[in-house]
């Protein structure tokens, strides 16, 4: 507690009395005379300190005491200039032992001061961490750790302040020469006092090639007994190849653990690991620190090395480790093959780039498209369960590498890829649509007929996300509709659940469904609708949010256990809130990408029109009206007339007919367009308007590009044609 003068002007019944107090005095000098006392309020600005606070100590000590009194402004002059002074770890440390942590957590209760909380707390933070981890610090205690029993509780107390960084020089101390089997079990019996924050570090002693010290690390992890640490101790006490030592201590530590012997355990080893790698992946595995300390055992120093990874490497690097031991023991084992090539596909995307991916990353790719297929279409259906969906899209690249057609229809269920249309994200429906088409099938199969609309929607790259809300509010629906259309979907409010239900089916192109908590009005309530939409394949991918008061979960318990996977949203006042609340779904294409899926789209549309056979081709009638939108596209007029010209539909023929004889049109467009006319005349023969045919000899004769002149008079040639051919 601050204990330099403070100068206060009280003002008692007699008149003004000036005193000169401690700030421990005038506290208790105001409570305990309330009546008698009373402070005379000043304007803000510097507190009258009869010692005007000059060093960070003293400058802490002001602004401790100010914000406990609620003098926040008078604070802040002080605050700053302490944020603005050099603070070196000896300043922190010993504010953090005279005040406490919560001292710098108060800064969090006002607005005013709350933006120097963050800065200041990582600050002690670190001071606190360099303190701890000081060697020759650590190196004091851990040879009190075989002294007095209160000199080893002094000891292993301050060690836990070290953390995962006191293993390291631990381990070292259990390989001293000449240490006494008394002395060592002292060690590893300490080892295990400590806290769980170690554990990563000690599980990584487990890979020593000394037996002693990995058995040390085994019984001290079991001694810790926070079972987090079973998945690390499973593959050494399962293992054939682990030293008999090892594999002893880790199975009496699991035991110890669980309360059941290793050869009782619930679980095989393989499942046990594969379930921590799934874990990792669903990241459902909580780090204390961003970055994270991953630690290895390396061979050639015979040390612990830390690492600072990110949390989704850390979680790579961790989930894949569990993978790999459980396909060691189990190498057959399905579940554990999908977790591996799941890790490994989202980890490679979240390295490169989803644009970037496979192209540089072919490796991970080559190793995608040499798993078996059945693998492949596993990791696609969990990836769209876990609504993962830039991992579904890699995962349907490579799956479309691999698959047979020949095997979409052979077990009569719709096969991953066709899965995938339905599933929400345009990445995935994309990579899908294109691995189906690539495949060229030559009969039809389940979910074939949406293939080409799925492609269609591309065509047209300005397309946004879509999202529907449901909502018997109108303002309160229209409210949020407006907020998504700011964050660039095409938002569309739905009154009723039956409606809502029907505007997220009919297209497969939502991304996000949001139902206001309180829905009611039609025959289907929010239960009635959620149900629906969670039966429903066309849906049930689909994520969706339920919006309504900050207490809705506590309210509503039964929603996120009868709906996995439901997520809840505090309505927002504004789109940004709204914004940073619906995190977790695919990011939007970029426009790069947007145009490119467009050419692409409009590419395998016009090779479907002009192979002219198997099961893909009649759908093209049904997308004439996005195929007549890309004609007015320069990258995309191309293949889109491509395709026009070999749909027998009027509207299609029209469409074509519309550019050649529209002069405000660029001559590329119109010549390509010009051709594809001649092609569907010649098929189909006539199915332009009358209007039409009337204004192309006017167009011709006043057409300036030649050979623009020249597509217009082969269109008049191939109509006379025809109709000559019909009188004979």
């Amino acid at each position: 507690m601050c204990e330099y003068p403070v100068r206060r002007q009280v003002a008692t019944g007699a008149g003004r009395l000036a005193l000169s107090l401690t700030v421990p005095l005038l506290a208790v000098a105001v409570s305990v005379w309330p009546n008698l006392v009373t402070v005379k309020a000043q304007p803000p600005g510097p507190e009258l300190f009869a010692k005007e606070p000059q060093t960070p100590l003293e400058l802490w000590g002001a602004v401790d005491y100010l914000i406990r009194t609620a003098q926040v402004k008078k604070a802040l002059p002080y605050l700053d200039r302490f944020a603005k002074s050099r603070l070196d770890d000896s300043t922190l440390i010993t504010i953090r032992n005279r005040y406490g942590p919560g001292s710098i957590l108060r800064l969090l209760d006002d607005p005013a001061t709350r933006p120097y909380a963050k800065p200041l707390a990582d600050a002690l933070a670190a001071a606190s961490r360099r303190y701890a981890t000081q060697p020759e610090r650590i190196a004091r205690f851990i040879s009190e750790l075989t002294g007095t029993p209160e000199e080893q509780s002094y000891a292993v107390r301050h060690l836990r302040e070290a953390g995962q960084y006191a293993i390291p020089p631990l381990v070292d101390a259990l390989t001293r020469s000449g240490l006494s089997d008394h002395d060592r079990e002292l060690l590893i019996r300490n080892i295990g006092r400590l806290d769980s924050s170690v554990i990563p570090a000690l599980a990584a002693v487990l890979d020593s090639p000394d037996a002693s010290v990995a058995a040390a690390a085994a019984t001290a992890l079991g001694l810790i007994g926070d079972q987090q640490a079973v998945p690390f101790l499973t593959f050494p006490a399962a293992s054939p190849t682990a030293l008999p030592a090892v594999r002893t201590a880790a199975q009496q530590a699991i035991a110890g653990l669980t309360g059941h012997s290793f050869s009782a355990q619930p679980r095989t080893p393989a499942q046990t690991l594969t379930a921590t790698a799934w874990n990792y992946h669903r990241h459902k595995i909580e780090f204390s620190d961003d970055p994270v300390v991953v630690w290895s055992w390396d061979s050639g120093t015979k040390a612990l090395v830390p690492r600072e990874l990110s949390r989704s490497e850390a979680e790579g690097f961790l989930g894949l480790r569990f993978a790999h031991q459980a396909l060691e023991l189990s190498p057959k084992d399905r579940d554990a093959q999908v977790v591996q090539m799941s890790l490994a596909l989202e980890k490679a995307v979240e390295r490169v780039g989803f644009e970037s991916f496979p192209a540089k990353d072919q490796a991970t790719f080559a190793a995608a498209t040499a798993t078996d297929s059945s693998v492949l279409g596993d990791v696609l259906k969990t990836a769209i369960a876990d609504g993962k969906t830039d991992l579904a899209a890699a995962a349907s690249m490579a799956l479309g590498q691999i698959t047979d057609r020949s095997a979409l229809a052979s077990t009569g269920r719709p096969h991953p890829l066709v899965d995938a249309l339905y599933a929400p994200g345009r990445r995935t429906q994309f990579a899908a649509a294109r691995a189906l088409a690539n495949l060229v099938p030559t009969s039809p199969f389940p979910g074939s007929s949406r293939i080409v609309p799925t492609l269609a929607r591309f065509v047209i790259h300005q397309s946004l996300p879509r999202a529907v809300v449901i909502d018997g509010n109108p303002n309160r629906g229209s409210q949020f509709a407006g907020f998504l259309i700011n964050l660039g979907y095409d938002s569309e409010l739905e009154m009723t659940g039956s409606h809502g239900f029907i505007a997220a089916t009919e297209t497969a192109d939502v991304d996000v469904i949001l139902i206001a908590y309180d829905l009611h009005g039609d025959r289907w309530n929010l239960n009635d609708t959620l149900t629906n939409l969670k039966a429903d394949s066309r849906t049930a991918a689909i994520p969706v949010f339920v919006y309504g008061p900050l207490d809705l979960p506590v309210m509503r318990p039964n929603l996120a256990r009868n709906y996995p996977g439901l997520r809840f949203l505090v309505q927002p006042g504004d789109a940004g809130l709204l914004q940073k609340q619906l995190k977790g779904l695919s990011s939007p294409l970029s426009p790069t990408e947007r145009a490119g899926y467009a050419r692409e789209a409009a590419a395998l549309l016009a090779r479907i029109a002009t192979e002219r056979k198997g099961p893909l081709t009649p759908d093209l009638a049904g997308v004439e009206p996005a195929l007549a939108v890309a004609l007015g596209n320069l990258e995309t007029g191309s293949s889109a007339a491509a395709a026009l010209g070999e749909v027998p539909n009027p509207d299609a023929q029209r469409s074509l007919a519309d550019v050649v004889l529209d002069p405000s049109r660029a001559p590329a467009p119109r010549r390509q367009a010009a051709t594809q006319l001649v092609r569907s005349l010649q098929r189909f023969g006539p199915l332009m308007s009358a209007d039409q045919e009337a204004r192309l000899g006017r167009t011709f004769s006043e057409e300036s590009d030649a050979e623009v002149r020249a597509g217009l008079q082969n269109v008049i040639n191939a109509l006379k044609a025809f109709r000559a051919n019909r009188k004979h």
